[in-house]
């Protein structure tokens, strides 16, 4: 199982947030926003808007979350995304 964080951020302020958050994980930046458009993401007021994504070996979506058009939304917690991992792997 691999995690992957992208962020709409240029490269510099990407590397910048990583580092602070001594991030364990991969962040990529995609200040042109190329991967939330491949993946459906819609925007409000200029910035994209989050989604979670579980992706196999085989590179397909086995599960996904979208954030609402709408200034209130809770995204899935990481528990929640570990628990439909292991559903997932069971399956």
């Amino acid at each position: 199982m691999h995690l992957l964080v992208v962020s709409s951020t240029d490269l510099e302020m990407t590397s910048f947030v990583a580092e602070t958050l001594r991030a364990p994980y991969p962040v990529l930046s995609d200040p042109e926003w190329s991967v939330f458009y491949r993946y459906g993401m819609g925007s409000a007021m200029g910035v994209p808007l989050p989604g979670s994504f579980v992706i196999d070996a085989a590179g397909i979506i086995r599960w996904w979350w979208a954030a609402p058009l709408s200034v209130v939304f809770s995204p899935p917690s990481p528990a929640a995304l570990l628990q439909v991992i292991d559903e997932l792997e069971l399956a």
